[in-house]
């Protein structure tokens, strides 16, 4: 799936890779109050942001160079850079001072907290002028989380608990986040589980952590992640939308293909891309973790046919019999099916916290039968390789691919209230209507050098392929040529565009 110059992922491909390597980075969890009234400080993640936009987490960032120079009292080596991180981030993300040896008052805070946003002066500058000294004991290890190795950017993250100082209230200037507020954790997984939050795991296990009170919760949190993976992590980043990244073989930098296990107490498996029988294995361990939850498998839902999102197909109908298969009618034409899908179908599941039902969204153009799958009690996209998670691209090979078909699907989807994504490749997000109206915009943006490349003479494809895709690497060519040929044969059904013996020029 490419269409450069960024990269994407190309479903079917055999190529050899490695996840991308995690970074350091902080968190630091704030806390106020005690018992019940018991608050924690969560952030919204701006739309603005390329990574997991519209999602809720706490402050924190990765490790900057200047944090190796920051003293914090008790701790050595990578234990004192993490913590000094969490101290800086939580400053330039909420103005909050945490692990000062000394009583700052919070109205001296505001001048050093713009200077730092503004660029004027580092963290640490700041720290040796006002002569803050920072102490690692106000700042409780609350567990080290690691990105799955799906995402196409990675992190590395150690959390700290640590309560506001007296008289300092954290405020969230609106940029990388667009707003921050005190929430009960009770009150917050209750929002999560009606739908109306999306956070990923470490944010979940924190919050059932500190909802069971504050004695032994920095040991709780602290073997959290580790509790988590057993026997399989769960990734259930909306109550009854849980993720499992399956080993597949697309194009770098990809690794997984995306399954989705939607509804409770009835569940839809969306794609189960890995005939790998360690991924299936795993699979099979997170439905079983989710049968102890009462939930149960009662249909296989497919995007398309490419072999990344039906690789375990046969298995899975082969472990669960009674689970039936619903695709396109150009999907069944590659393999069988119970279930014919058209667009507009809604596929009922049993309700649980609310309603589960999804409607099939026919959405040709990376291939004839693909469907997305839209939730509207939850605004929610299951978007198969129509859009694609991060930056991404999708490649449109014709005949297969139709690159008129492409754009008028995301046209489509663009009138559904949707507000979060779940691809099938890479980290879901929120602000979806942003992320669909860019890949539009990049559809346009290209077909518009596409028409600044052809003139009167006919041009060959390699003299069109440099000139259009001059901002793409080389190496990437042979997959960017396949989306050049999908726009040049929209143009010329458009009479836009002509060709003559493999040459182009204007119609």
């Amino acid at each position: 799936m490419f269409d450069g110059p960024r990269t994407g992922w190309l479903s079917c491909a055999s190529v050899s890779h490695s996840p991308v390597a995690p970074r350091p980075s902080a968190a630091a969890i704030l806390l106020r109050g005690s018992g019940e009234s018991l608050q924690v400080y969560w952030a919204l993640r701006s739309d603005a942001v390329s990574y997991m936009p519209g999602f809720r987490g706490f402050v924190g960032g990765s490790v900057d160079p200047g944090d190796e120079a920051i003293e914090v009292a008790g701790f050595e080596g990578e234990e004192r850079v993490l913590r000094a991180c969490a101290i800086r981030e939580a400053f330039e993300e909420t103005g909050v001072l945490l692990g000062a040896r000394d009583p700052v008052a919070a109205a001296t805070l505001d001048e050093p907290r713009r200077r730092l946003l503004a660029g004027e002066a580092g963290f640490g500058e700041l720290a040796s002028e006002h002569g803050w000294r920072f102490d690692g004991a106000g700042l409780a290890f609350a567990g080290r989380w690691v990105t799955p190795p799906f995402a196409p950017r990675r992190f590395e993250t150690a959390f700290y608990l640590a309560r506001v100082p007296d008289g300092q209230e954290p405020t969230v200037r609106v940029g990388e986040l667009a707003s921050g507020e005190w929430v009960h954790p009770v009150d917050a997984l209750r929002r999560w589980q009606q739908g109306y939050e999306s956070f990923a795991a470490p944010i979940l296990y924190t919050l059932i952590g500190l909802a069971h009170g504050e004695e032994g919760l920095a040991e709780r949190l602290a073997d959290a992640p580790e509790a988590a993976a057993a026997p399989v992590r769960r990734i259930e980043l909306k109550w009854g939308i849980v993720l499992q990244p399956m080993k597949t073989r697309p194009l770098p930098p990809a690794t997984h293909t995306n399954a989705y296990l939607v509804g409770e107490p009835e569940m839809a498996l969306i794609d189960p891309g890995s005939g790998e029988p360690a991924e299936l294995e795993r699979l099979f361990e997170l439905i079983g973790m989710l049968e102890d939850d009462r939930r149960r498998l009662a249909l296989v839902l497919l995007t398309h046919h490419h072999p990344d999102h039906i690789g375990g197909v046969a298995a899975v109908r082969a472990r669960y019999p009674k689970a039936r298969v619903a695709a396109h009618a150009d999907t069944a034409r590659h393999l069988p099916v119970d279930l014919v899908l058209k667009d507009g179908d809604w596929i009922p599941l049993v309700p649980g916290v609310g309603d589960w039902s999804l409607q099939a969204i026919h959405t040709p153009g990376h291939a004839r039968g693909h469907l997305c799958f839209f939730h509207p009690r939850t605004r929610s996209l299951f978007g198969g390789d129509t859009v694609v998670g991060g930056t991404g691209t999708v490649i449109i090979d014709p005949p297969e691919g139709d690159m008129g078909d492409y754009v008028a699907s995301l046209r489509r989807l663009l009138e559904l209230p949707v507000e979060t994504l779940f691809p099938g490749h890479g980290a879901p997000q929120g602000a979806a209507r942003a992320r669909i109206a860019a890949l539009l915009a990049h559809r346009e943006a290209r077909e518009a050098r596409v028409l600044a490349a052809l003139g009167p003479e006919p041009r060959t494809m390699p003299a069109l392929l440099e000139r259009v895709y001059d901002d793409t690497p080389r190496e990437l060519w042979p997959y960017a040529e396949r989306s050049l040929l999908a726009h040049l044969l929209k143009l010329e059904r458009e009479g836009r565009a002509r060709s003559s013996d493999g040459h182009w020029s204007t119609a």
